[in-house]
Formats: structure tokens, C-alpha cells, sequence
């Protein structure tokens, strides 16, 4: 059980900051900005109290709560679909990983997830619908989920390479995971 959850925080948070650094890469030339996880967090907090739709009037910056929520959100979700990924093709997965998961996981399910959930929360509308630029914002999320897709496979790829064959950590990957230092 413990490798499992081992797999599923390397390949979810390791994926996720894949997935942030793209997005911080494509910011830059093409001016399309990245999600702001506080106004997320904001929503979070907000379904929490019975609004399930963000209010379009409330302006102000989101609060450090509201974007420690969000970003916390934001990573454990990656977790999340690392762990979906093993409960849907079951723990042989992590010794052995292949393309179809991550796409069915990274890409599918988890663009759908942002189109019909976290857009509609945020009050931009069922995929987007109310988007000025829906289906730009529909492609940048397809290529998005492609790059975090990847970078869960080359996670598993990682995890896999640094355990050995009985899934069990090898000598190099216990150097890699120790929390001594080296003097």
C-alpha cells in the first residue's frame, strides 16, 4: 500500500509542477494567462457554503486563505488522478506503465473535469460557453492536459525506473529519497 501511495504523490505532484511550468512557459510569449488558483480557492470556499457558481461581482484580489486553498486543491487533484489511474488499471500499473492510462486519465478526464466543472464554477459556462474565445480556450486546455498526460507517464517512467522489478525502492532510489544530507 505504501508504494502506491509513494507512485501516486511522485506522479501527482511531479506531474502537476510539469503541468505549471508549461503554463508558465506558454504566459510568456502568447500572454494567455495561467490559472489564478486563488480565485479557485475562492470558489472552493464558496461551494463549501452553498454557492456553486463563483459571483461574478466580487472583484477584490483572492485572499492568502483563498489561494493556499486553491493551490492545495490544485495539487491534490493531481494526486487524485494519479491514484485514478491505479484504481482503474490496478496496481500493476506502477510496475509496469503504459501510454492509454494517462491519456484516458490525463487528458479525457481531466480536461472534461476543467470544461464541465472548474469553468462553469468560475462562471465561465459549461465548456467555456461564455467565453469570448471558447474554443481557443477549449485547444489550450486539450494541449494543456497533453503536457500534464506526459508528464505522468515520465513520472510512472521515474518511479518505475528507481524501484526495482518487485515494485520495491532499489539502493539508488532510497539515495534519492532520503531526507540525509551528504557531508
Amino acid at each position: 500500500m505504501s508504494e502506491v501511495i509513494i507512485f501516486c504523490l511522485i506522479v501527482g505532484i511531479g506531474s502537476t509542477v510539469v503541468l505549471d511550468v508549461f503554463v508558465s512557459l506558454v504566459h510568456r510569449p502568447t500572454g494567455i494567462p495561467p490559472t489564478d488558483w486563488g480565485t479557485v480557492g475562492r470558489w472552493l470556499l464558496g461551494v463549501g457554503k452553498g454557492q456553486l457558481i463563483l459571483d461574478p461581482a466580487d472583484e477584490s484580489p483572492p485572499t492568502h486563505a483563498e489561494r493556499i486553498v486553491g493551490w492545495l486543491f490544485h495539487y491534490l487533484v493531481g494526486v487524485a488522478y494519479a491514484a485514478a489511474i491505479v484504481a482503474l488499471w490496478g496496481p500493476g500499473y506502477i510496475a509496469a506503465p503504459t501510454i492509454l492510462p494517462v491519456v484516458v486519465v490525463g487528458v479525457l478526464i481531466s480536461t472534461l473535469a476543467g470544461l464541465t466543472i472548474l469553468l462553469p464554477g468560475l462562471g465561465a459556462g459549461f465548456m467555456g460557453s461564455k467565453l469570448p474565445n471558447q474554443f481557443a480556450i477549449i485547444a489550450y486546455l486539450i494541449v494543456a492536459h497533453v503536457v500534464f498526460a506526459a508528464g505522468q507517464y515520465g513520472f510512472a517512467l521515474l518511479h518505475n525506473t528507481a524501484s526495482g522489478p518487485s515494485g520495491e525502492p532499489t539502493a539508488t532510489s532510497s539515495m534519492l529519497l532520503s531526507t540525509k544530507t551528504v557531508e
